[in-house]
């Protein structure tokens, strides 16, 4: 019983995984999409994510019933990768190609509970995707 609890448990945080997986690949390819080497593409690639989380067709987790919520997103510069430094509020937004989202939900775990005691967070699920600016288009490189 102990271990198909765990599975039960297992099997929800990788569905919820995948949910936020799907919402960061789209908010990565949205925000790069509005990144036009001005302050105003930055703001508006800041903007996407929310939107995505938001309306009446927003992009939720939990089987499409929670919001999304904890979404960070950041910025690089760099040609063929990102450089390493991500910036989550960059002074100058002319060189800017790529962008990484990262959005993260607490599951809610029922078996798992017995070893919360032993880890500070055991139940966070997070997903992260980097999406690159090209000059025709945007696209997943993470």
């Amino acid at each position: 019983m102990a271990v198909a609890g765990l599975g039960i448990d297992m099997g929800r945080m990788y569905l919820i995984k995948s949910e936020l997986q799907a919402f960061a690949d789209a908010a990565a390819l949205s925000a790069a999409l509005r990144l036009d080497g001005g302050e105003q593409g930055i703001e508006g690639a800041r903007q996407a994510p929310a939107e995505l989380a938001a309306g009446p067709n927003a992009m939720k987790w939990d089987m499409g019933t929670r919001a999304i919520t904890e979404i960070s997103i950041s910025f690089a510069k760099g040609d063929a990768a990102p450089d390493p430094k991500w910036q989550v509020d960059p002074k100058s937004a002319s060189d800017l190609r790529f962008v990484r989202v990262v959005a993260s939900a607490q599951a809610p775990v029922v078996f798992l509970r017995a070893f919360q005691a032993m880890k500070t967070d055991p139940t966070l699920v997070a997903a992260s995707s980097v999406a690159v600016k090209t000059p025709q288009s945007a696209r997943l490189i993470q």
